[in-house]
């Protein structure tokens, strides 16, 4: 059973002129044509094939393009054709993972700054989380302004620096002793290649300006002197609310995740 050009448009979901300007480009095959209006008659199975033309046209192609498909359409050419737009789409798809990734781990971390109390201090289960660590240990640390800049270089070339960023510290008596030098940044970056292990941590939080003039080391440590807690791992430091969803110093909110094990 054949069909008419509006069948072929319908279930096509396109036009009738679409249809007959990629039949009249030689891009739907052969066609048969019949009666005394001499209509043209497209056998079912090329429905698939004018899908895939306006999909094409969408992804880019041109009339130019189409047209030499249409005269000088093998195998071959269309072949390379259509890798070479999967490679485009690709790439593409990973612009768009990135994005993704960024928006998601921003929404995450406003969410849980959200739902978190400024100064409390708490054990709390922790989920495995994938984060991309950038280390300032092997930068020249010819001034801060270059050593920073040193590092963002490193942690750009090792994934997404759209992501949120803290800081590492190899454990949490840098933290206390160091506050200001930690080991690394962290890149809260879904797709990185570094884990924060799953387990039990030791959380605090303050309203506080980039850790600015933080008190919240010394009152976990505090916290865990009375508590019996022992620290056991890096710590990992975030603020939850900054400059991404909040207007003011006084609305920023930091966080500190350490390890812990009950003695």
């Amino acid at each position: 059973m054949n069909l008419r050009t509006n069948d072929v448009a319908t279930y096509a979901g396109t036009s009738v002129f679409t249809i007959r300007e990629y039949s009249d480009m030689g891009l739907l095959g052969p066609i048969n044509r019949s009666g005394s209006a001499n209509r043209r008659q497209f056998d079912p199975r090329v429905i698939p094939v004018a899908c895939l033309w306006i999909k094409m046209r969408g992804l880019g192609l041109c009339v130019q393009e189409m047209q030499v498909l249409g005269e000088k359409r093998t195998p071959e050419v269309s072949r390379n054709l259509f890798r070479e737009y999967s490679q485009k789409i690709i790439a593409e798809i990973a612009a768009l993972q990135s994005s993704l990734d960024m928006l998601l781990s921003f929404s995450r971390i406003i969410e849980e700054g959200q739902a978190a109390m400024p100064d409390k201090i708490e054990v709390r289960m922790l989920p495995e989380l994938r984060i991309q660590l950038s280390s300032l240990e092997n930068v020249k640390k010819r001034n801060a302004i270059t050593q920073q800049r040193q590092a963002f270089d490193q942690l750009r070339k090792a994934g997404n620096i759209s992501c949120p960023i803290g800081f590492f510290y190899r454990d949490f008596f840098d933290l206390i002793d160091c506050q200001d030098r930690p080991a690394k940044f962290v890149s809260y970056d879904p797709q990185g290649t570094d884990i924060r292990p799953a387990g039990e941590y030791l959380i605090g939080t303050e309203a506080c300006y980039y850790e600015e003039n933080s008190t919240l080391p010394q009152r976990m440590q505090e916290y865990a002197r009375q508590n019996s807690l022992e620290f056991v791992g890096p710590v990992y430091t975030i603020s939850l609310l900054d400059a991404a969803s909040v207007t003011s110093k006084d609305q920023f909110l930091y966080q500190v995740a350490v390890q812990v094990r009950r003695m």
